[in-house]
């Protein structure tokens, strides 16, 4: 599997590895460590679902997945935040690039994981970002434009 996956609407090819796919069933199966289910963790289930499906088919798969892990394995499902989910995930589709595998991309987004400057302050006032609104469903930013999640 260390063949590049292309996703049924081309637009992105990632080089997934078996590590890749023991990650994503462990999270899956909620068998990862609660240890190790960090910011860095949340960006490489982002970036795994959209490597090997559509966009829109990757960003369901994500947010169930993070609902049952919060829900099975954390037991804070309260602690969902929708918003987050979905702009994360609309910015990894966007700085991903053909055939780079998950090390290479991790490598070159420092920015995405600083909790000094989080970058969906970029996007977001706080007041939006951190409301029951933004955690209970997607809510458009209100500072600037997130990318989409696909091109047309």
């Amino acid at each position: 599997m260390t063949d590049c996956l292309a996703q049924a609407d081309g637009i992105v090819r990632s080089s997934v590895d078996e590590s890749d796919v023991r990650f994503l069933s462990a999270f899956e199966r909620c068998e990862l460590p609660e240890d190790q289910w960090t910011h860095l963790a949340h960006v490489r289930v982002a970036w795994l679902c959209l490597s090997l499906e559509p966009p829109i088919s990757a960003l369901e798969r994500i947010r169930e997945g993070i609902l049952r892990y919060n829900t099975d394995v954390l037991r804070r499902r309260h602690k969902y935040h929708d918003t987050v989910t979905v702009a994360f995930t609309r910015i990894v589709a966007r700085r991903m690039r053909n055939g780079e595998c998950w090390g290479e991309f991790a490598e070159r987004i420092g920015d995405l994981l600083n909790p000094e400057k989080p970058v969906l302050l970029l996007y977001y006032s706080q007041s939006l970002l951190y409301s029951a609104e933004a955690r209970a469903g997607f809510v458009e930013p209100d500072l600037k434009k997130l990318p989409p999640l696909f091109e047309h």
